[in-house]
């Protein structure tokens, strides 16, 4: 059976982007068009600006911060949702004295492709 909890090792986190994360999707055996992994950006940091060929979306979990997309900032707190559009330079500013702690989730058309891929074959 495959495993339907996936419980969080935050001793698994590592530093990339200027964040913490820890990559949790896919996991072996759960197929998904989409990776996503959990971050933290520490306090009076900022992540790596940086641009892909992906779709991403961020999920507020934790704390305030400002998203920066192509030089124009976008203030967030828990429970906000983010959409980071194809190509677009962004990266997250934590001014704060708490970590900020969001979800990503990316997918591009590659992956959906292999997922619906993957799905035929089950």
């Amino acid at each position: 059976m495959m495993n339907i909890i996936r419980k969080m090792d935050w001793d698994s986190m590592v530093h990339e982007y200027d964040l913490d994360g820890s990559r949790l999707l896919p996991w072996e055996g759960l197929n998904t068009p989409f990776g996503g992994a959990w971050c933290i950006v520490r306090p009076e940091t900022k992540s790596f600006r940086h641009s892909h060929n992906e779709y991403e979306l961020f999920i507020v979990i934790q704390g305030n911060a400002i998203i920066r997309i192509n030089d124009e900032d976008f203030p967030v707190t828990k429970g906000d949702l983010i959409l980071i559009p194809l190509d677009s330079e962004h990266h997250v500013i934590n001014n704060n004295q708490e970590d900020f702690h969001f979800y990503t989730i990316w997918w591009d058309k590659e992956s959906t492709l292999n997922f619906l891929t993957r799905l035929e074959q089950d």
